[in-house]
């Protein structure tokens, strides 16, 4: 009988540090965190993810991501201006 391997605890969901939406349809922003290791130490760095839309495809009763349409692009912009004035706004950990 093969010894099981060994799992270590469950990690935590990772969770975005900012979110925006969602908006009609599914769509938001989001700004997360993300924090990595360097020869000089932890450093940190800021993404930003957009939500597509969703949709279940009515054949197969899945959930799927559909194209924007023009009435998303408004809270889209909305969005993205506000995740850009946040990254620009808010330090870093460890910033002034």
């Amino acid at each position: 009988m093969a010894a099981k391997e060994k799992r270590g605890k469950k990690a935590q969901p990772r969770r975005p540090e900012k979110k925006w939406g969602p908006f009609a349809g599914g769509t938001g922003v989001a700004v997360w965190l993300n924090e990595f290791e360097t020869a000089a130490g932890t450093r940190y760095a800021r993404t930003i993810t957009l939500s597509p839309r969703r949709f279940r495809d009515p054949k197969t009763n899945e959930w799927r991501d559909g194209a924007y349409r023009p009435v998303d692009l408004s809270a889209i912009l909305l969005g993205l201006q506000a995740a850009l004035d946040y990254c620009h706004s808010t330090p870093l950990p460890g910033e002034a």
